[in-house]
C-alpha cells in the first residue's frame, strides 16, 4: 500500500516543528527566571550571613571595650581575629546632650566593615556612657 500525502499532512509535519521550537524557547525563558532567583537568592543569604557576623563581631568589640575599662586609643581598619574579610574602627568622642546637664558623657562607635561583591557594606554599633 502507499499511502499519498496530502498538503493537509505536509503543514501538519511542519507546524509540529514550530511547536517545538516554542516549547524551547518558553522552557529556556523558565529556567533563566528559575536561575536568577537562585543566584539573587545566593547573593542576599551570603550578604545576610556577613550582616550578622559583623553584628557579633561588633558586640564583642563593644564587650572587650567594657571589660577594659572603656579606655583605649582610637583604632582605625583594624583586621578582625579569626575573620579575615573583615575590619574595624572604634572611635570614641564627648557626647554633648543638653538634658544631660553637667555630667559628661563620651559616647564610642565601633564599625565593622567588609567587602561583599566590590561594594564596602559597613555595620555601626554605639554606646553612650558616663565619662570617668
Amino acid at each position: 500500500m502507499r499511502y499519498a500525502y496530502s498538503p493537509c499532512a505536509m503543514r501538519s509535519r511542519g507546524f509540529a516543528l514550530i511547536e517545538v521550537l516554542i516549547a524551547a524557547a518558553i522552557l529556556s525563558v523558565v529556567l533563566l527566571s528559575v536561575y536568577s532567583g537562585i543566584s539573587s537568592g545566593i547573593n542576599i543569604i551570603t550578604n545576610s550571613r556577613n550582616y550578622t557576623k559583623s553584628m557579633i563581631i561588633a558586640k564583642s568589640l563593644m564587650n572587650e571595650f567594657r571589660n577594659g575599662d572603656m579606655r583605649g586609643a582610637d583604632i582605625h581598619d583594624s583586621p578582625v581575629e579569626d575573620h579575615d574579610s573583615f575590619t574595624y574602627d572604634r572611635i570614641t568622642e564627648r557626647f554633648d546632650f543638653p538634658l544631660a546637664g553637667p555630667v559628661v558623657l563620651n559616647r564610642t562607635v565601633i564599625t565593622v566593615k567588609w567587602r561583599y561583591k566590590g561594594i564596602v557594606n559597613q555595620y555601626d554599633l554605639s554606646m553612650v556612657y558616663k565619662a570617668k
